[in-house]
């Protein structure tokens, strides 16, 4: 099965999730958002599928948010605070998937990307692959609801190291701080990932599913009401003018005179 941006590779107890557009890194667009929604329908209704593993296309797990899109997207508060409910809707509609999910992360896993392995059950990284955040580097906070996802893997104040400062960190050390369950070397990504695919599956998968929801009932309880301001907050952000001269000082390492408007 094949959409635009993904496709959904195997048969039986184990699926393939690809994020499918190596030429721009993975990074994800609007349509990649409406993909993994319509991708999740379709494996809910695969009843036989108890593992689904989450992987890249090409060299790159995933860049983060298609930023050439978002510089041509209309300039109004309404479209601005689109994107982050729609990321929001899927990367709720990846977490409550009743499969078990493990991301295989190669790679980078920027923003969005890291996002999108925050969702997932498991996380195995490749030794090469670096993991950042870099949204307030670029004028605006991480949305898409992710936050939290973040704080519960690894903790407030890597957390907060991790999405005040945009700095890249290595596989070991988010192996270290717990956001990876287990790291090994690139050529055996795909193996590890299958050998844990087929651990739950060896597990009765009535029992496990259960099981999966009640935890990320209890850790995610207060989620939900704490972050429902979330796309107005990205606005906000995202339409300042000090927005303006992180962008550019990012891309063009200028000078930082802000505004604090």
């Amino acid at each position: 099965m094949e959409w635009e941006t993904l496709k959904l590779e195997g048969q039986g107890a184990i699926l393939h999730l690809v994020l499918n557009r190596p030429r721009a890194r993975n990074a994800v667009n609007q349509q990649m958002l409406r993909d993994l929604l319509a991708a999740c329908t379709a494996i809910e209704e695969r009843t036989d599928c108890q593992v689904v593993v989450l992987r890249g296309e090409g060299a790159t797990f995933c860049a983060g948010a298609d930023l050439k899109e978002g510089r041509e997207a209309p300039d109004t508060v309404t479209a601005t605070m689109q994107r982050p409910r729609l990321a929001a809707l899927a990367l709720q509609a990846l977490t409550d998937l009743a499969p078990v999910t493990i991301a295989a992360v190669q790679g980078h896993a920027i923003g969005g990307g890291c996002s999108l392995a925050s969702a997932c059950d498991f996380r195995i990284g490749a030794d090469t692959a670096q993991v950042a955040i870099r949204e307030i580097s670029l004028g605006f906070i991480l949305s898409w609801r992710s936050l939290p996802n973040l704080v519960h893997l690894v903790g407030a104040a890597h957390a907060r190291e991790m999405a005040l400062f945009g700095q890249m960190h290595d596989a070991a050390t988010m192996l270290r701080w717990g956001f990876f369950n287990q790291v090994v070397p690139e050529a055996e990504l795909a193996a590890a990932a299958q050998a844990l695919a087929d651990k739950v599956v060896r597990q009765p998968p009535i029992p496990v599913q259960l099981t999966k929801q009640s935890i990320n009932a209890l850790v995610k309880a207060l989620d939900g009401a704490v972050f429902h301001a979330d796309p107005a907050a990205y606005a906000l952000s995202r339409r300042s003018e000090d927005a303006r001269i992180a962008r550019e000082a990012f891309f063009d390492d200028g000078p930082r005179d802000w505004r604090f408007r």
